[in-house]
């Protein structure tokens, strides 16, 4: 049992995020350099070159959504977020990460920078921070915490200025602190403000300036007067002896001057939100967002162009969004569906081999956004499920020669649906649709697409996932209170029904709970349901538990080329070893990575992405964060004395498995009397061979020579029919 252990627990997992980061929250610039805190993390755009650079939460990030930032007077960049902040050193390489203890609140709002002291506004506080003239060093920092009871009008700060005094802006009016926080004033609706609640602070040519939902105020030295009225007021910079304003979505940005306000919105889609504002230099940049409640994309960094009178989007080229609810990879590269029930859908993304995107949504070849579904078919094409669409039920793309197939609603005579709940192919590459209502059936095609079958009874309810086993038994997963597993037993004849068996298995017939998700079957046709609580196995008739996933809430299982079922749940990875009974957990706070997933509901839809990438040897996972890949490492630490053999022994035509083997090492079986059978077998990235063993092969002992050049070790085995 100790090689047991040793080989379970030889694995790693490395991860990696890749993410819109085209939602632009706030901006800060330096010299060349446009920084933004995003909805994927932090940016760096060399406006000069027009190039980008991305910080994630792989790279040292506490999480992918960014609130806010701020350049000292060292370069270094500061950035807050609901998880504390964080500082970059001005080459933008390294994450140090600020003691959480010390903040009064980790959810921060706005970060302000003055020399070598960094003010940080939260949502339960002030935090004043003097660096001590070295402020990439946080041991010698001095620290002063400011609340309500201290003189804050209220503890939830969003904006901050400062004068000779400092100007706090809250959710309930505006405090001013003179230099020492010895004595503070607190100025509202009373003293002219247009509103309580203030969006923005702004010192100007000596000028205090306040944005509020009501329109624009300016300090008298003792009240505030009204310079614009009737305009909710986002951001506000200056632009010579003008205003630049951040409006409202309908507006979005304007300029004052002398009196006047002018929409200066154009090259700005419409409705997209515009969430801060700079001039440097005469360049004009801002930060917008989208048209959308979600920030799952936006539309990037806006440049004025001042020869044509219009803003200039600039986007990296990235994933389309962060909300992914469909994987699929093959030797092309790796596919997202970004499909949701709302209209911030957004198609699919191609992640290439060459480490570019290629993004598809309303355009040419992909007419629709709603796409939740991605699949490979064993024909290597692609294709992509729909969802609200009244002309196309399914689209196919071939990357070799970019050729497309549309398949038409009721093609072939099949029910009308307002989406495809899941689509799979057998060996034979027939496809396999479940459709929702009305039509509520399991459809198949054959591999030509010429004839159209409808399998089992109509089955009203959530349906999430499809699975075939090589019997051509049909598996779907219900998600809902009446749900279970419904199964078809083709018999083999999948065009023609009058055979078939339809069961459904439910809690009462041994599954650990009728709300079922991911579906999986391996290769002895062994059947893994994921439940909520846990997983179920149907073996040989019967169900068994895969249990103990640390209170997680369970979405999806699959098993990778060795045989080996992985589970993805709420909060981490599970390698389970099917012979041995063991569970080994990689659990996302042990991988300092942070996923998030929708709640379990109906919507369970929307967080089916969990894919084996073969050509990688990793794992991708979509969640709300992004893209998230986890490649798979063996620790280097095998020797032969760990080398394991099993099943020992092994029937005549299935496989053997040589555990623990290291990377160096080749593998050669020899039959009793010392002829050589197979030769140089190698380990694959788990460290382990696989023999797939002839159907003819005689019973008896044999012999596996493992090799490393520098080490030989004999292992015995038996063959038995």
């Amino acid at each position: 049992m100790i090689l047991i252990n040793f080989f379970i627990f030889a694995l790693s997992l490395k991860p990696t995020f890749y993410t819109n980061h085209n939602y632009f929250y706030n901006i800060a610039v330096n010299d060349s350099i446009v920084y933004g805190a995003t909805n994927g993390g932090v940016v760096a755009y060399n406006y000069l070159n027009n190039t980008f650079k991305v910080l994630t939460n792989t790279d040292g990030l506490k999480i992918n959504r960014q609130q806010c930032i701020a350049i000292d007077s060292s370069g270094n960049i500061w950035v807050g977020s609901n998880n504390g902040i964080v500082q970059i050193d001005k080459s933008f390489n390294k994450i140090q990460v600020y003691p959480l203890e010390r903040l009064p609140c980790t959810r921060v709002n706005t970060i302000y920078c003055l020399k070598d002291t960094i003010l940080v506004g939260t949502q339960n506080g002030l935090l004043i921070i003097d660096t001590k003239g070295t402020s990439d060093n946080f041991e010698d920092d001095g620290i002063l915490k400011i609340y309500d009871f201290q003189g804050l009008s209220s503890n939830n700060i969003l904006t901050i200025a400062v004068d000779t005094g400092f100007w706090i802006g809250t959710d309930d009016k505006i405090t001013r602190f003179s230099s020492d926080f010895q004595n503070y004033a607190i100025y509202g609706l009373e003293n002219g403000l247009l509103r309580n609640y203030i969006r923005k602070i702004k010192i100007i040519d000596s000028n205090l300036y306040v944005g509020t939902d009501g329109g624009l105020n300016r300090f008298t030295g003792t009240n505030f007067d009204t310079i614009i009225m009737g305009y909710k007021i986002i951001d506000i910079e200056g632009a010579g002896d003008s205003l630049l304003l951040a409006l409202d979505t309908l507006r979005q940005i304007g300029i004052f001057f002398q009196g006047n306000l002018t929409l200066l919105n154009s090259g700005i889609p419409y409705l997209v939100r515009i969430n801060d504002i700079e001039n440097f230099k005469g360049r004009w940049f801002c930060a917008t967002g989208s048209s959308f409640k979600s920030d799952y994309f936006g539309e990037g960094i806006g440049n004025y162009d001042f020869a044509s009178s219009q803003w200039r989007l600039i986007k990296d080229n990235c994933l389309g969004s962060n909300h992914i609810c469909s994987i699929t990879a093959n030797q092309y590269g790796v596919f997202a569906a970004h499909g949701t029930r709302n209209s911030d859908a957004r198609g699919v993304s191609w992640l290439k081999n060459d480490n570019t995107w290629q993004n598809f949504c309303q355009d040419t070849f992909v007419p629709t956004k709603f796409i939740h579904r991605c699949i490979t078919a064993p024909d290597k094409k692609i294709w992509f499920g729909l969802h609200y669409t009244d002309s196309l039920l399914a689209i196919s793309f071939e990357p070799e020669n970019n050729k497309w197939y549309y398949l038409r609603q009721k093609y072939r005579g099949i029910d009308s649906t307002v989406a495809i709940w899941d689509l799979k192919f057998d060996l034979k590459n027939n496809m396999y649709l479940s459709l929702a209502g009305p039509s509520d059936k399991i459809w198949v095609y054959d591999s030509s697409l010429s004839t159209a079958y409808f399998l089992g009874d109509r089955t009203p309810g959530f349906e999430v996932e499809l699975a075939i086993d090589s019997s051509l038994r049909v598996y779907s997963t219900v998600f809902d209170a009446a749900g279970g597993i419904l199964m078809i037993d083709t018999k083999g004849t999948i065009f023609d029904r009058a055979d078939d068996i339809n069961l459904k298995y439910g809690k009462t017939d041994g599954l650990l709970s009728q709300f079922c998700s991911g579906i999986t079957v391996d290769e002895n046709n062994n059947v893994y349901i994921a439940n909520d609580i846990g997983v179920s196995v149907f073996q040989n008739n019967r169900f068994e538990h895969i249990e103990n996933f640390n209170g997680g809430v369970i979405y999806d299982v699959l098993t990778d080329d060795e045989g080996r079922v992985w589970v993805m749940a709420d909060n981490g990875i599970y390698a389970y070893d099917i012979n041995y009974k063991m569970l080994k957990s990689f659990t996302f706070n042990e991988l300092n990575v942070n996923v998030e997933f929708m709640p379990v509901n109906n919507e369970i839809i929307q967080v089916q992405g969990f894919f084996y990438d073969r050509f990688r040897s990793c794992f991708w996972l979509g969640n709300e964060n992004g893209l998230l890949k986890l490649e798979i490492v063996k620790k280097d630490t095998t020797s032969l004395d760990s080398v394991l053999i099993y099943p020992n022994p092994v029937l005549s035509g299935s496989v053997v498995r040589i555990k623990n083997i290291p990377a160096d090492a080749s593998v050669n079986i020899y039959s009793i009397t010392g002829r050589k059978i197979v030769a140089n077998l190698k380990p694959n990235s788990l460290g382990e061979v696989l023999w797939h063993i002839p159907h003819n092969t005689s019973s008896g002992l044999y012999f596996a020579l493992i090799n490393t050049g520098s080490d030989k070790k004999v292992c015995k085995f038996a063959i038995v029919k």
